[in-house]
């Protein structure tokens, strides 16, 4: 088991990847996502390490620490779709748990799960899933259990795998519409446009959103 920390570089690591995906990598904007100043005070800590450079207001991940973060992030990611895919739960219940299980999957493990879900890019809350090697290898035997909506039969009904957009603003509109991972849906129309019915409801989306939308293939 790790000790203290190893769990709080873990940790800082993970906020500063978090951070980099969507704002300058910087003291101020820490801070502003930091008021306890806790990771303030472990970035402090952790420098001489080597994962992370500051000078300044500048804060940087080393290659060591970009790597270190990058497997910290996939694993956490990864949970949260095996437990919305798999077990059922709400994307916004999987948080805590997530937190746990990326401390202690060990990489073959995170392999196994990310091949089960069939190298899903997206995580249930929209963001990208780091790509481990088991992604660029692409094992034909298991992508050949995910289809595209648009390869459905009508009435078939089948469950979202992932989401394969390539605009993070599509992504969160359609899991706001109930389109996320884990859920159940059912193809009522192809053409002109694709008729889903989610959760009692009917949601109209044009052909190109179909083909982001990844379900597990039907059992025929």
């Amino acid at each position: 088991m790790k000790d203290i920390k190893e769990f709080r570089k873990d940790e800082l690591l993970e906020m500063l990847w978090h951070l980099s995906e969507h704002h300058e990598l910087t003291l101020s904007i820490l801070r502003e996502h930091d008021p306890t100043k806790e990771y303030e005070k472990s970035l402090y800590d952790f420098k001489s390490n080597g994962a992370i450079q500051f000078d300044g207001e500048n804060i940087t991940l080393t290659e060591k620490g970009k790597q270190h973060a990058q497997g910290i992030i996939r694993r956490h990611r990864l949970a949260e779709c095996l437990m919305t895919n798999v077990l059922g739960m709400k994307p916004s219940d999987t948080e805590q748990a997530a937190c746990e299980f990326e401390h202690i999957l060990s990489r073959e493990l995170v392999d196994s799960i990310c091949i089960l879900l069939g190298h899903p890019p997206k995580c249930p809350h929209g963001e990208n899933i780091p790509q481990g090697k088991c992604c660029t290898e692409a094992q034909s035997s298991v992508k050949s259990a995910v289809i595209p909506v648009t390869a459905m039969k009508i009435g078939e009904t089948a469950t979202i795998a992932f989401l394969n957009t390539k605009d993070d603003s599509r992504t969160h509109k359609l899991i706001t519409m109930g389109l996320n991972p884990g859920a159940e849906i059912k193809l009522h129309q192809s053409s002109p446009v694709i008729v889903i019915e989610v959760d009692q409801r009917q949601i109209a989306v044009e052909h190109s959103i179909g083909e982001e939308i990844n379900v597990w293939k039907p059992v025929e």
